[in-house]
């Protein structure tokens, strides 16, 4: 986890006396479910598990992401590391292999490592497009059409 999300995001609060207890509170609050959905991300991988690890709606996400570019610019890193997450693993798969029982009249008769080619294949898509990426070439050519007494150069 980057060391920013390690730290409590210091909260925003207004000078002693300038609201009152009740919107102080829910200022607290709000910080502290920022916080907690930041925490949640990487862990929970999804935006939907984070908020609700966090105790917070798509309507509260969307006022934090307008309302504090601090908070929009910590939740894109938390972000970042689950896709580097995600990548690490994809590699692991593809390269390393995922260990399998294999089973023998119903008896575990040892384990062997699958590799994922498709995972491969992306990941070769994705950090070397230039060279992996699938290509298509679409050609048009003109067709036109000669109906009698029209000529093509007045309709195009």
């Amino acid at each position: 986890m980057p060391s920013e999300l390690r730290l409590a995001i210091a909260p925003k609060l207004p000078p002693e006396g300038s609201v009152t207890k009740r919107q102080r509170l829910r200022i607290e609050n709000t910080e502290a479910s920022k916080l907690l959905y930041l925490r949640a991300i990487p862990k929970v991988f999804t935006v939907s598990a984070a908020l609700k690890a966090a105790g917070a709606t798509s309507g509260d996400l969307s006022r934090w992401r307008q309302d504090d570019p601090e908070f929009a610019q910590r939740e894109r890193e938390a972000r970042d590391e689950v896709a580097d997450a995600l990548e690490s693993e994809a590699i692991r798969r593809g390269m390393k292999g995922v260990r399998t029982p294999v089973y023998q009249g119903g008896l575990l008769a040892g384990y062997t490592t699958v590799y994922s080619d498709p995972l491969l294949t992306l990941m070769l898509k994705a950090s070397r497009p230039d060279r992996f990426r699938e290509r298509s070439e679409v050609q048009i050519a003109p067709i036109i059409k000669v109906v009698q007494d029209i000529d093509p150069g007045d309709v195009l």
